[in-house]
């Protein structure tokens, strides 16, 4: 069975072959649009072999004909996935824009009468961190205001043993450093070394697993903030396009789109108006 392979004992490092990485290569951008350039050929072979050596295989062709057959192999894709993808985040990463995010709940509900109705979107959330420091700026602000608030985060990610640790909510006690104070009401400490997020906001949060090539399929759900950051470099320029075109049209009107400052240059859109915001990159659909 799957679950039951055991690592091996050491065996030097086979190198892949110019023919081995184009396939290999060839098929992260088929199934994911990730590019490995050839100055990361080192890297892509160390994932792979480290990966086929906890489970027992020795020869990429073997390993590569696994990941192609059936169940298993699309379990096994996932676990590659993951080796592959960096999932290094934190909380409230990039606080320039967690202040936007939290400008705009603000005049969302300024702007409402008695109900306020927002929906988020943290579209690559690895393990989780980015997902919840949304929905505690959102619960953080809900719980200053008489008005009824309904918000929610749809969480995402690429690689299903992120999400699933990121369902888990359980962090370091470390990384408790990286969250206001403001917000520790809404911290449970498990342990000296562990902590999670209280039920209020663990019930706010979706996640699920989604490739964002998918993101031009038809969705009757729009959202009124989409987080995209750290995420976009992994893709080719044309394909970062296509995929922020994509992104438009999960946007209620009026809703906002923020960005990795460095992620992206000269995309535009036709209707969406750029944001001016101190240290961030962001885009109003109009």
């Amino acid at each position: 069975m799957y679950q039951m392979y055991k690592q091996q004992p050491f065996v030097q490092i086979s190198p892949l072959t110019e023919a081995e990485y184009q396939r290999w290569a060839g098929l992260l951008a088929e199934r994911l649009g990730i590019i490995v350039p050839k100055e990361r050929k080192m890297f892509l072979q160390s994932k792979i072999w480290s990966r086929m050596r906890e489970i027992g295989y020795q020869r990429y062709d073997k390993y590569w004909a696994f990941i192609n057959s059936g169940v298993e192999g699309n379990l096994e894709w996932s676990q590659l996935v993951d080796r592959l993808t960096v999932h290094e985040t934190s909380f409230f990463r990039h606080q320039p824009s967690f202040e936007l995010v939290a400008e705009d709940i603000q005049s969302h509900l300024a702007d409402c009468d008695d109900v306020l109705k927002y929906k988020m979107w943290s579209v690559s959330c690895a393990t989780g961190e980015e997902a919840y420091s949304l929905a505690l700026v959102a619960h953080h602000i809900c719980q200053q205001t008489d008005k009824k608030c309904y918000y929610g985060v749809t969480a995402t990610d690429v690689s299903s043993p992120a999400i699933a640790l990121a369902k888990q909510g359980i962090y370091g006690i470390d990384k408790k450093k990286q969250i206001n104070d403001i917000y520790h009401p809404y911290l449970n400490e498990l342990n000296k070394e562990m902590f999670t997020l209280s039920a209020k906001i663990k019930r706010r949060i979706a996640f699920g697993v989604f490739n964002l090539l998918d993101v031009k399929r038809p969705s009757q759900v729009k959202y009124d903030l989409i987080y995209c950051q750290h995420v976009l470099m992994y893709f080719e320029r044309h394909v970062r396009r296509q995929i922020l075109d994509g992104l438009v049209t999960h946007l209620n009107r009026g809703g906002l789109l923020i960005l990795g400052q460095t992620e992206i240059n000269a995309w535009s859109h036709a209707d969406m108006q750029r944001v001016e915001k101190g240290r961030t990159l962001a885009f109003r659909l109009t």
